[in-house]
C-alpha cells in the first residue's frame, strides 16, 4: 500500500483519484482503466490492487483474493443445499 501513496497526479494520490471516480458513480473496472491511463507504468495487477485497497478493507490484492476462497466455498455449500431440497 505504501508504494502507491507516492503516486501523484494533479496533487492527488492514486487512492484519492480512485475514491473520486467511485464516488462519481463509475464502476471499479472504470477506475482500474483510468488509473492505468494516468499512471501508464503500472501493470494491470497494480492498478487493480490500488482499486481494491481504495474500495475495501483489505491492505493488498493478495489479502483480497485470499478472502474469496472461503466465500466461494460457502456459496457452493449453499447451492448444494438448495439443490438437495
Amino acid at each position: 500500500m505504501m508504494k502507491y501513496l507516492y503516486l501523484k497526479h494533479e496533487g492527488k494520490n492514486a487512492f484519492e483519484i480512485v475514491n473520486e471516480i467511485i464516488s462519481s458513480g463509475k464502476m471499479q473496472l472504470f477506475a482500474v482503466k483510468k488509473i492505468r491511463e494516468i499512471f501508464p507504468l503500472l501493470s494491470l495487477i497494480e492498478a487493480k490492487e490500488i482499486v481494491v485497497i481504495s474500495t475495501s478493507g483489505y491492505k493488498s490484492l493478495y489479502d483480497y483474493q485470499g478472502s474469496l476462497l472461503p466465500d466461494l466455498e460457502k456459496l457452493d455449500k449453499l447451492m448444494n443445499e438448495e439443490n438437495e431440497k
